[in-house]
């Protein structure tokens, strides 16, 4: 796991707004989530309530890059790029 991955996973587990090159942790308070972004993209979200990180299906799927599915493995979602489509739990998006 990437230094970077370390930290926003610090950020999100600590409900800390965190920034650090492309990626961005913002944790609203109301909600009690945390909004994970790469490049000012949602990727994720994750609800602390539940401890439950729910994916950005559509922004994974229209832009499937290694870094995106680097930080959702980071975050504990299956993600991956398979002949260029994006996959979560071995589905195609």
């Amino acid at each position: 796991m990437r230094k970077i991955e370390q930290m926003m996973l610090i950020g999100v587990y600590s409900k800390a707004n965190f920034s650090l090159g492309n990626t961005t942790v913002h944790y609203n308070d109301a909600t009690n989530m945390s909004c994970i972004r790469l490049h000012g993209n949602l990727i994720a979200t994750y609800c602390h309530d539940l401890e439950k990180v729910n994916p950005s299906l559509g922004m994974f799927r229209d832009w499937p890059t290694r870094t995106t599915a680097s930080r959702l493995r980071a975050l504990g979602v299956d993600a991956s790029i398979r002949n260029f489509e994006a996959t979560i739990d071995g589905v195609v998006l």
